[in-house]
């Protein structure tokens, strides 16, 4: 646990918020994947299982992708244990096709949130 090197600055509130933040770094998890979420029609939607090794049901996730997601909504959720899904929706009139990418999952130990 990097809690244990942080060095004490003298200030009480400043000790304080480090403290909080290394609790923070200390458990964020991340995870990634390759993604080609392909055609997705008017009304659809297109998910992607992403493995984040310790994530929990109850933990907060967010999702980015390396494309531009072209007006569609990019959603993340912990489904079960050390996995996330990432949920691409289209509610934009037409149909989107997405090039292949990178999905990258960050996940908030809902412990230390």
């Amino acid at each position: 646990m990097l809690i244990q090197y942080l060095p004490s600055t003298g200030n009480k509130e400043l000790d304080e918020w480090a403290a909080r933040l290394v609790r923070q770094l200390d458990f964020t998890l991340t995870g990634s994947d390759t993604w080609n979420p392909g055609s997705i029609a008017d009304g659809d939607e297109e998910a992607k299982e992403v493995t984040v090794t310790g994530a929990a049901l109850g933990d907060y996730a967010v999702a980015s992708f390396s494309l531009d997601v072209a007006d569609l909504t990019l959603d993340a959720q912990v489904t079960a244990a050390n996995t996330v899904t990432c949920v691409l929706a289209n509610n934009t009139g037409g149909a989107i096709d997405l090039g292949s990418g990178t999905i990258r999952v960050l996940v908030f130990r809902k412990e230390y949130v």
